[in-house]
């Protein structure tokens, strides 16, 4: 010990000292999720590997790997830290919305909306990220959280009487979501002018024409 410090004195510095380890300990991962989201939005999945992660995140190769098993985890990592906020508003936001047609007009602008808003992000879940190891990963467990979304909308349409109880759901869903998909691919990811609001009510308005009582 140096003069005039005691026994306490050094305990507490060296509980300090590993608390402050701690903390950065835990701060390193959404450091390097975030790090990742960058570059994927400046260069692409093209300009992505972990060495260049590590750089930018201001870590050893070797720390990315003590949190990621590879390349394609951190990507799940950066997809969901992505999703979730933009999802559980949703959840939240949708509760206020009553019928079944808001309801739908709601969810299909707030998807466009963030394709917009995310474009190369898209282009890489699109390209990538449902193909490769797709089933059982974070973002597949995120995506069927989307897809719920649908589902108790569709539930509730049925209980008020706005669907006909024959309708199939996986058919709705899959009409619904698909044709969202399909409008986002060929304007929104293409850059091509888009009225969203008004391809998402043409798109509601002819779903609901077929299914509705």
């Amino acid at each position: 010990m140096k003069n005039g410090e005691t026994i306490d004195s050094v305990i507490s510095i060296d509980k300090m000292q590993n608390i402050s380890w701690r903390r950065r300990k835990d701060a390193r991962p959404p450091e390097i999720i975030e790090a990742a989201k960058k570059i994927l939005e400046d260069k692409g999945i093209k300009g992505l590997s972990m060495m260049k992660i590590s750089k930018a995140a201001g870590v050893s190769e070797a720390t990315l790997y003590k949190y990621f098993n590879d390349k394609n985890d951190l990507l799940n990592q950066v997809y969901v830290d992505w999703a979730q906020p933009f999802v559980e508003k949703m959840e939240t936001d949708i509760k206020d919305i009553s019928d079944l047609h808001s309801s739908l007009l709601f969810i299909a602008i707030r998807y466009l909306e963030g394709m917009k808003t995310a474009p190369k992000l898209h282009i890489i879940w699109f390209k990538h990220l449902r193909w490769d190891n797709y089933v059982g990963s974070p973002i597949h467990a995120m995506n069927r959280r989307y897809s719920n979304l649908v589902k108790k909308v569709f539930e509730r349409g049925i209980t008020n009487g706005e669907i006909n109880n024959t309708v199939n759901f996986d058919i709705f869903r899959d009409q619904f979501l698909g044709g969202l998909e399909h409008i986002g691919l060929r304007k929104v990811l293409a850059h091509k002018n888009i009225n969203i609001g008004k391809v998402s009510s043409d798109l509601v308005n002819n779903l609901l024409s077929g299914v509705s009582k």
